[in-house]
């Protein structure tokens, strides 16, 4: 029988709780979830509304705190004991958490005792619209792809460079699309990563400062945001969340990507329409 995606991030949680000295990269959760290192990091905040690590700093803090009201030790022995590699980092961390210093907080029982109930438990999910999404099989095609690195705000002049490049290569008679795939979520990463993506047809070169991509090939799962791109992670989340939940189909180990229907320059931002390919396989018929 397949795991719902709820219990295999369960999993993750309960090592992350039981190893809070411990720290673990994203690919190595990746495989104790089994879930493809492609779609792990959103599947994970979809479900618990944060990341990895920031289940992990919630955690050893919680941990801290209670060892702080339980134990003699001293600070610095209980900030190596959850995984701090200095009593300093160690300190920065459970103020920046909890608003108070470990020294403060251990004179106080009682809010203590709050802040345990307060790190007990992931943030609460937003309540999830209901999304319209459309099954489709797409065929495989090449893409030319400049990689961005760095905070969303500057994807428009990456694109930008992208398609002034198409223009003196001469490739703009066969141009057929834009599209985008989020290496990283920009909500967690301050260098994320993304590639900016043309379908300049399969014809097209790139040179030595761009890559050829493939994008499709399989099945998918769609789904539209009309808005302006920040609505994007969030739609994302309801994707992978409650929709993935209740559907009947599991991820496959390739990326999603974005496809930008409406030329961004065309319309003012709210008439701008984003189809997310989400790719995946039915469920087994035994599950």
């Amino acid at each position: 029988m397949v795991a719902s995606y709820s219990d295999r991030i369960d999993r993750i949680v309960r090592l992350l709780n039981e190893q809070v000295q411990s720290s673990h990269s994203l690919r190595d959760l990746a495989s104790v979830a089994e879930i493809s290192p492609y779609h792990f990091h959103r599947v994970y905040r979809a479900v618990t509304g944060e990341t990895p690590s920031g289940t992990l700093r919630r955690l050893r803090i919680a941990r801290a705190v209670a060892m702080l009201r339980d134990s003699t030790k001293t600070i610095t022995e209980i900030a190596f004991d959850v995984g701090y590699e200095t009593s300093q980092a160690f300190s920065k961390a459970f103020r920046q958490r909890t608003g108070h210093s470990a020294t403060e907080a251990r004179k106080d029982r009682s809010k203590l005792d709050a802040l345990i109930e307060q790190l007990s438990g992931a943030p609460k999910r937003r309540k999830q619209s209901e999304l319209e999404v459309r099954l489709v099989s797409v065929e495989p095609f090449k893409v030319i792809a400049s990689r961005h690195i760095g905070r969303p705000e500057g994807l428009f002049a990456a694109f930008g460079a992208l398609f002034e490049w198409g223009e003196k290569s001469g490739l703009l008679n066969d141009y057929r699309g834009i599209y985008g795939i989020p290496v990283d979520d920009p909500r967690d990463e301050e260098q994320a990563r993304f590639d900016c993506c043309f379908d300049f047809g399969p014809k097209a070169v790139p040179d030595k400062e761009y890559r050829k991509e493939t994008l499709g090939g399989g099945l998918y799962t769609v789904t539209r945001l009309t808005g302006p791109y920040d609505g994007l992670e969030d739609k994302y989340d309801e994707f992978y969340g409650s929709w993935l939940a209740s559907s009947n189909y599991v991820l496959r180990d390739s990326r999603a990507y974005n496809h930008y229907v409406i030329d961004p320059g065309t319309v003012p931002p709210e008439q701008w329409q984003t189809d997310i390919y989400l790719p995946v396989a039915s469920l087994p018929l035994n599950s």
